[in-house]
């Protein structure tokens, strides 16, 4: 009984040492590799330029100094977006939730494609678009700044800066 008892607990930390184990390291940083722990950042109100709700927290890097840039942008339900444009290419993975988005320069739903989490998709500078949050929505967004102008609406009544 003895042997069972000992090697149950040794199976036991094994397990342990398998689930927890790796995301431990990851945690540390290593030289040449700088790691991120999201659950140590804030999520802050989102700049004056976009729609109110919208909450972001960033993650690596500056949009407005060179270099890459990753932050995360948490949408609620029914959050729409105007036909906009940015001044980089944008990578962006959709985390949890749904998301539309589709290309041209007036709102039209049904010209929208739908994606769900683990979708990425890239959208190149100048791209007009314009997005749709059926859900609460995270995204993450990745880029190389200087960005020149993080968001620039087609439609000056819709840009909430005026």
């Amino acid at each position: 009984m003895q042997v069972n008892t000992t090697f149950r607990i040794m199976l036991a930390l094994i397990l342990v040492l398998l689930l927890f184990g790796e995301s431990v390291a990851i945690a540390e940083d290593v030289p040449g590799m700088k790691t991120v722990i999201p659950g140590d950042k804030q999520w802050q109100k989102g700049n004056k330029a976009m729609p109110y709700g919208m909450r972001v927290m960033y993650l690596y890097g500056d949009p407005s100094q060179p270099g890459p840039y990753i932050y995360r942008i948490r949408v609620p339900t029914a959050y729409r977006i105007p036909p906009h444009t940015y001044s980089d290419d944008r990578v962006v993975t959709i985390l949890k939730g749904i998301w539309w988005t589709g290309i041209g320069d007036r709102y039209d739903p049904f010209k929208m494609d739908e994606y769900g989490p683990g979708t990425f998709y890239i959208t190149t500078a100048g791209t007009h678009h314009f997005d749709f949050a059926r859900t609460e929505v995270i995204l993450q967004v990745m880029g190389f700044g200087p960005v020149q102008t993080p968001i620039e609406y087609l439609n000056p009544d819709d840009d909430p800066r005026n």
